[in-house]
């Protein structure tokens, strides 16, 4: 029964140290993976940069605990700057023996600066409820002429009239064709999510579909809501994320 019960911890214990040298190897192989992508693009590339998790208000950000931000490329986009990223966090539930169980939630994110400060609007896929179900709990978003949209795509906006002074007939055709991720404007940032970690082609795909998100806001929102003209921006200019 000794031996039994020695020979059941050793198989854990190998079985533990295996699986840490796994995600050590992966995480390693991923790492360089972006450092050789960042280099492609001239980009920069850092492993880890925590600040990034708290400068975003909305969703995935400021839930659950053990925020990490890994794998960062920062650098231009076609003259806009932008910032992509890992991102993960924790939350953690108890059965009812006292058991308690930690998930770990995984994000690939994309952000791009805009020429101004806009008010929030997030555009988000319906999900297995629609909207019917949403709106009975009071979780009610912008409607907007075509019924194919609304089924789709969730808009909420703090200015009913920004909302739909962005979600235009060309912009719900765009997303419609290709609206694959979450977006959300936040300030100054047009930021871009899904869930679980992404891929340097999808954050190719991530970023084109952000600036066509940004080319297809009509110039008056930009000088009636941000006070700019984005045609006089200069590529490149302005700050850029850390």
């Amino acid at each position: 029964m000794q031996g039994s019960t020695v020979a059941f911890v050793l198989v854990a214990v190998l079985l533990g140290v295996g699986l840490f040298y796994f995600n050590y190897y992966r995480a390693k192989k991923r790492r360089e993976l972006f450092a050789g992508f960042a280099n492609q693009q001239g980009w920069s590339y850092v492993p880890s940069n925590p600040s990034l998790a708290g400068q975003w208000m909305g969703t995935p950000f400021r839930t659950g605990d053990h925020w990490r931000v890994q794998n960062v490329l920062s650098g231009p986009y076609n003259g806009h700057p932008m910032v992509a990223f890992d991102y993960s966090y924790q939350t953690h539930t108890t059965n009812g023996r006292g058991q308690r169980r930690t998930t770990t939630h995984h994000f690939g994110v994309v952000v791009m600066q805009l020429p101004g400060a806009l008010p929030h609007l997030e555009v988000t896929h319906e999900g297995i409820f629609g909207g019917a179900v949403a709106n009975a709990f009071g979780f009610r978003d912008l409607q907007f002429e075509s019924d194919q949209f609304n089924r789709a795509f969730r808009v909420k906006a703090d200015d009913e009239r920004f909302g739909h002074a962005v979600v235009t007939p060309r912009m719900m055709e765009l997303l419609l064709a290709r609206g694959e991720i979450g977006w959300r404007i936040e300030g100054n940032s047009l930021v871009g999510w899904d869930k679980g970690s992404h891929n340097p082609t999808e954050v190719m795909n991530r970023l084109m579909l952000l600036q066509q998100v940004l080319e297809n806001v009509p110039p008056y929102v930009w000088r009636d809501y941000a006070g700019v003209d984005p045609r006089a921006q200069q590529p490149g200019g302005g700050p850029t994320y850390p």
